[in-house]
């Protein structure tokens, strides 16, 4: 079993909430990147995230007890299907970026709130601050010239994170 380094998890999931403030403030520039045929390059891109989290699920289920396969892994396949829903939900291709930056957000952020915390409050530290990040970044981007406020990316922003985060406190191993 790997040794927990709090420093690291801390330091990765601050790192990462710089990452999406960079996002917010040049994502128009990648706009076209997200659009006609280099568009296709982003889908796979996030297609090949998508599915390579789809693949630690499994992958993670597959190591699970037969007991607890059908009470934690179905739990993570019912999080994978929340997930595909959220993307069928988003209109633009760039909006399903939000999945990936804030699924990320919500897995780091879920190791850095620690072990030594109990199962609930551990996640709720963690979904309240990922939460807070996909508001924050919602509200800097009203007062940003080129971007605006929008209520779905803050649903989404927190929705990708809890779901992703629940899927890995559900397949972690005790």
């Amino acid at each position: 079993m790997p040794t927990r380094r709090p420093a690291l998890d801390l330091a990765l999931c601050l790192a990462w909430v710089g990452v999406i403030f960079l996002c917010m403030y040049y994502g128009r520039a990648a706009g076209p990147w997200f659009e006609g045929a280099s568009g296709r390059w982003a889908m796979v891109f996030l297609a090949a995230s998508g599915l390579g989290f789809a693949a630690w699920v499994v992958w993670r289920m597959a190591r699970l007890s037969p007991p607890e396969r059908a009470g934690r892994g179905l739990g993570a396949l019912l999080c994978l299907g929340g997930l595909g829903l959220l993307a069928w939900w988003q209109p633009l291709l760039i909006e399903r970026s939000h999945l990936l930056l804030y699924g990320v957000l919500g897995v780091l952020a879920w190791r850095a709130a620690g072990a030594d915390r109990g199962g609930a409050a551990r996640f709720l530290l963690a979904a309240g601050f990922c939460v807070l990040v996909g508001l924050a970044d919602e509200v800097a981007q009203h007062y940003h010239p080129q971007r605006m406020f929008d209520s779905r990316d803050v649903i989404t922003n927190g929705a990708s994170a809890v779901l992703a985060m629940s899927a890995a406190s559900l397949l972690r191993s005790k």
